[in-house]
This record gives C-alpha cells, structure tokens and sequence, in this order.
C-alpha cells in the first residue's frame, strides 16, 4: 500500500473517488497508475514500506482463516 494526494478530483475503478488535495492510503497498483496518469502524487510518511505494507494483510488473512 502506497499514499497519494489527489493533485484533482476524479473517479477511479479500483480505488473510488478521489477529492482535490485528499489524501489515501492505495494499493500499489492503484498508485502507479494515478500518479502516471498525474492525477495524483506520491505522500512519503514513515509508514509506507512495503515490506510492512505486505505483512498486514497476511497476518489478517491467518486471523480470518482460524
């Protein structure tokens, strides 16, 4: 999961409606695709490693299954 800020307002299919200057928590799929399309733009903040990043879900995902 990767943080953007929406540079504009627009609608994306995987990831929802965006507002200007509003900022979100995205897959990084998502991510590259917005930012390349320069709808959005990359947020550093401390907490988007993506090793962290692919951890949570596993451990949901074990959570769920017991």
């Amino acid at each position: 999961m990767k943080t953007i800020k929406a540079l504009r307002q627009f609608s994306h299919y995987h990831a929802g409606n965006f507002d200007q200057g509003e900022t979100r928590r995205v897959s990084n799929e998502a991510a590259e695709a917005l930012v390349g399309m320069k709808l959005a733009e990359y947020v550093d903040t401390a907490g988007d490693s993506d090793a962290k990043a692919d951890e949570e879900p596993k451990s949901k995902e074990k959570a769920a299954k017991k």
